[in-house]
């Protein structure tokens, strides 16, 4: 059997020893770089076949340390981890050509199925994300990506709220809600967008008396 090589590059030491710990324990052989610069002497020491690169590092940021990576091996599957996820740093990683993005709050569940898809699919083409955000919170929502599934509905609720289209915001911030707890838990971000849906509920019921 084949023993893939994973590079993890990411500056903050625990959250790369756990991922180490977890893709050693499903079989792989990996490394852990935690700037650029060590990533970069790793990748002159031997190939690898994924390389998972934290969005946001010091000196020089994840999209440009991958790309460095990707020209000095230009058959690596670049996979960027972040735990600030967007819908625009999602869509600059698929312009790049990355092979993924996915946001820290799940990535327990799935980063071992994108890896394996890595290795076994032709080069990705860049992803086409729709221009409708509930569309595009619908892919995010299918790709189990919960959190910039509630980041596309909370845009969009913004959007229903310039319109004083209230009942639709409220409605888009509970979805949002929903799907950031199930990412985050009741976390501040996650009650941030409850609110926001009872203020839009309370601007409702103003707008109909």
């Amino acid at each position: 059997m084949t023993r893939y090589k994973v590079l993890v590059v990411d500056d903050d030491v625990f959250v790369a020893e756990g991922l180490v710990e977890h893709l050693q324990e499903a079989g792989y052989s990996v490394v852990a770089a935690h700037n650029a610069r060590e990533a970069i002497a790793r990748i002159r020491e031997e190939t690898y076949d994924v390389a998972l690169v934290d969005m946001k590092m010091p000196e020089i940021d994840g999209f440009q340390t991958a790309s460095i990576l990707r020209q000095m091996q230009p058959n690596l599957r670049v996979i960027i981890l972040t735990g600030y996820p967007s819908v625009d740093s999602e869509m600059r990683a698929a312009q790049m050509e990355f092979y993924e993005y996915l946001p820290k709050s799940n990535w327990y569940d799935l980063l071992l199925p994108t890896i394996e898809r890595a290795l076994i699919e032709e080069r990705p083409a860049p992803k086409k994300r729709p221009s409708d955000l509930e569309k595009v919170a619908a892919q995010y929502t299918a790709e189990g990506k919960h959190e910039l599934a509630a980041l596309a509905l909370e845009q969009a609720a913004r959007l229903a709220e310039f319109t004083h289209d209230w009942e639709r915001a409220a409605h888009l911030y509970d979805e949002a809600f929903q799907h950031m707890r199930r990412a985050r838990g009741l976390s501040d971000d996650a009650r941030q967008l409850r609110d926001l849906a009872e203020s839009a509920r309370e601007m409702a019921k103003e707008a109909s008396a």
